[in-house]
């Protein structure tokens, strides 16, 4: 079977990259290649899927992993959401881990300290967001990764199936699960700042709504309120 023959089809698979060796028409790059230019401390090989390479390389998520110095592999074929997740690990040594899931951003280091400090600062803002959005979430979560001019990110719990995944089994006749993302904000962001310290239920609403909707947008997934998105972007564009 495939499973039994993963190890030989791991060897032989190819992929797009942010590495100039997966960039372009005619370049492909693989998993052997990849562990080749990793950087020392690093234990895993990032990836993210979707459904178009032009937007999964201008993913927020992908531009805060590389430029951490880390290369991510490009998987914009739905069969990739199938075919990665049952390879599990490359050569027994290396996860392969998704940015766009929960948990990955483990193997990016950073000052642990700060970051729990940062945490509990942003905690109040955090729970505005959670409340104003309520179930269309399954969390709101301070970003470890987000930096610069992106606010916001959508990112699947480790445990759910992705976005792509329920789209091919509903298209197959099947009644895929509702996907409930988790939101993650970036506190350094100026939109954040609007909130932090206003108290404003209807200024928080707005704002954590375009949020939610421009991560969704960002990440190739359904608005299923258009018109609720634009009302809220036109209540924040008159202020």
């Amino acid at each position: 079977s495939d499973y039994e023959n993963r190890e030989e089809i791991s060897e032989i698979v190819r992929f797009k990259s942010t590495d100039a060796s997966g960039t372009g028409d005619e370049n492909w790059t693989s998993f052997a290649d990849y562990v080749q230019r990793m950087k020392p401390e690093q234990k895993s090989i990032f990836y993210i899927s979707g459904s178009d390479e032009k937007n999964l390389r201008a993913n927020p998520l992908v531009k805060a992993y590389t430029e951490k110095g880390f290369e991510v592999l490009i998987m914009p074929d739905d069969i990739d959401d199938i075919v990665i997740p049952g390879f599990g690990k490359y050569k027994d040594d290396f996860e392969l881990k998704a940015v766009n899931r929960s948990g990955s951003d483990e193997d990016l280091g950073g000052d642990k300290e700060a970051a729990e400090k940062k945490e509990k600062e942003f905690k109040p803002v955090v729970e505005k967001i959670q409340k104003a959005l309520g179930d269309k979430v399954k969390e709101v979560k301070l970003s470890k990764t987000l930096t610069g001019e992106n606010p916001s990110c959508i990112v699947v719990d480790e445990n759910d199936p992705s976005y792509q995944m329920i789209q091919m089994m509903r298209a197959m006749g099947q009644s895929g699960p509702d996907l409930k993302p988790i939101l993650e904000v970036n506190g350094d962001h100026p939109i954040l700042a609007k909130i932090k310290e206003n108290d404003d239920e209807t200024l928080i609403k707005d704002v954590s709504e375009v949020l939610f909707n421009q991560a969704l947008l960002i990440a190739g997934m359904e608005i299923k309120e258009p018109s609720e998105f634009v009302k809220h972007l036109n209540n924040l564009l008159s202020k």
